[in-house]
This record gives structure tokens, C-alpha cells and sequence, in this order.
């Protein structure tokens, strides 16, 4: 597998496994010389050449947002609160008709 593809889904475990409620948000960047920084608070694209991986914590889930140039992957996990709520609405979404006889 792809090294950057790899390293998002190594963020997101440890972004899911932490099981802290805490609204958090911080960004990764992995430069050309191996070296690694972290930024925290809203960071889209922290100064510097390499790897930029954005991390957001929330009671809705958490996402990933990796970026390498012009390549881009985007992970993310819904709680099942958010999930109910996006897919299983109070309004009807189709209808089932009886087949027409003739």
C-alpha cells in the first residue's frame, strides 16, 4: 500500500482509539526530511514542503484529511447519533405500489 494512503489510515486508528469526547483539531506535517510537526487549532496548510495531515475530533466522529500535493484522502466515522439522523429521517423516501393487474 501506498506510504501516504498507510500513514492517513495510522492517524485515523489512533484518532478513533483515543476515546476522548473532547472537540479537537490539529494538523500533521510530515516534511521531505522525515522530520514530523504538529500544529493544533484549525490549520489548513501549515508552512513547509511534505505531507499535511488534518485531524478533527468531535462528538459527531472523527476525519482525517490528508494532502500530498495533488493528491488528496479523506477518512471519516460517524457516531451512530449523526448516522440515525442522516439515514433513517421522519419523511418518506419511497413508496412501495401494488403491481398493476390487467
Amino acid at each position: 500500500m501506498d506510504t501516504f494512503l498507510l500513514n492517513a489510515q495510522r492517524i485515523f486508528d489512533v484518532a478513533r482509539a483515543d476515546g476522548s469526547s473532547d472537540d479537537s483539531e490539529f494538523a500533521l506535517l510530515i516534511r521531505a526530511d522525515g522530520g514530523i510537526q504538529m500544529f493544533m487549532g484549525d490549520a489548513e496548510r501549515p508552512g513547509g514542503r511534505g505531507v499535511v495531515y488534518s485531524v478533527r475530533r468531535s462528538s459527531e466522529g472523527v476525519r482525517v484529511i490528508g494532502q500530498d500535493g495533488r493528491r488528496r484522502c479523506e477518512l471519516e466515522e460517524n457516531t451512530r447519533r449523526r448516522f440515525h439522523n442522516e439515514l433513517l429521517r421522519d419523511q418518506r423516501l419511497y413508496t412501495v405500489n401494488a403491481p398493476l393487474l390487467t
